[in-house]
């Protein structure tokens, strides 16, 4: 059989691990774009498997949280996707209420405008037909 290693709590190692670094991400210890420590070191650090590493950087891999860039290593993600709400987000309550599926993704999180571009140009051919423009 098996076992999956587990701390003294009973939490699979490798779940731990991840949440350590989740925490660490957290807290600022480790920003946006910064390498998150690999396989080798988390190795090291928590006395465990390589597959016991491998686990926990997948789960923040599948998570999100960090990326994996091939020959580089692993960084927190600079991009936080949205996280979606599984069936809620295309119920009727929300629809009913006029609500955009967006609207139930990012009801707990803030957007900021990075710039805004305003210019003037000229219509293509279509637009100033529809519209009725020189």
């Amino acid at each position: 059989m098996n076992a999956v290693p587990t701390s003294e709590n009973d939490s699979p190692l490798y779940r731990e691990i991840a949440e350590d670094v989740r925490a660490a991400i957290a807290s600022g210890r480790l920003s946006e774009g910064d390498r998150v420590p690999g396989e080798n070191d988390l190795m090291k650090q928590y006395g465990v498997a390589r597959a016991t590493a491998r686990q926990a950087l997948s789960v923040l891999i599948n998570e999100g949280v960090v990326v994996a860039i091939r020959g580089s290593g692993v960084y927190v993600r600079t991009f936080r996707p949205l996280r979606r709400h599984g069936p809620r987000r295309l119920s009727r309550e929300l629809w009913g209420a006029g609500r955009a599926v967006w609207q139930a993704d990012a009801a707990d999180g803030s957007f900021e405008t990075d710039s805004v571009e305003v210019a003037t140009a000229p219509a293509p051919a279509y637009v100033a037909r529809a519209l009725e423009l020189d």
